[in-house]
């Protein structure tokens, strides 16, 4: 996990250089993520072009992005929108929030899966509105599915908060993320699916794509 030379994209980090418990480590400057994309600097933009981005996951509502679009200029990725649904936000817990987005969004999780694992899609970056959350659910799937380590995973995840409260940018940053909230989403998929893995496979991601994503971002 490494700072990125991004000074209008907030909660940008790459995910590269994370181990596994095989004694692999993720690939530097494949996955990254962060924030909305809506205030780059010119330099921000030329340093996502100097890494060969190709693609861009935005995993946020229609209303989220009409208000803060994308603003990735020439920049020549692909753009991909796949959304977790917001229907329970503002009911109950932040908890229960993440249990709902993966019962019931299955599909979009499995479909930002399926755009990382094209091929010719890496380097990529994630983004929600924040890059906690649903980013952050995300991501943590992906890394199991790598085989890393759960402490490793939270590790990653907590960072949303170090580094949102220290600079929030125009993210409105609203709550605190705490380990309990990642920690029991990958219980919830385990006791159901057995392992991330499994929750992909069982939401339409093929055995080949999950190979291909290993291969993309380890090999």
């Amino acid at each position: 996990m490494s700072d990125l030379p991004l000074t209008g994209i907030k909660n940008a980090r790459d995910i590269g250089g994370i181990p596994t418990g095989s004694g692999a480590v993720v690939q530097p400057l494949r996955l990254l993520r962060s924030a909305r994309l809506n205030r780059p600097t010119d330099a921000d933009l030329a340093w996502l072009a100097s890494i060969g981005l190709r693609t861009v996951v935005d995993l946020r509502q229609s209303f989220e992005i009409a208000a803060w679009p994308d603003a990735l200029g020439e920049l020549a990725v692909e753009r991909v929108n796949v959304a977790p649904s917001l229907e329970n936000e503002g009911a109950g817990t932040f908890f229960e929030l993440y249990l709902a987005w993966l019962d019931d969004s299955g599909e979009a999780f499995a479909d930002a899966v399926h755009a990382l694992a094209r091929p010719g899609a890496l380097p990529a970056l994630v983004h929600c509105t924040a890059g906690k959350d649903r980013t952050g659910v995300l991501v943590a799937l992906v890394l199991d599915v790598l085989g890393v380590a759960e402490k490793e995973i939270v590790a990653d995840y907590l960072l949303s908060h170090a580094r949102l409260s220290a600079d929030p940018g125009d993210v409105i940053y609203q709550h605190v993320i705490t380990e309990e909230l990642i920690t029991g989403s990958l219980a919830h998929v385990r006791e159901r699916f057995g392992s991330a893995e499994g929750y992909l496979l069982a939401h339409g991601v093929s055995a080949e794509e999950i190979a291909a994503l290993r291969e993309g971002l380890l090999g």
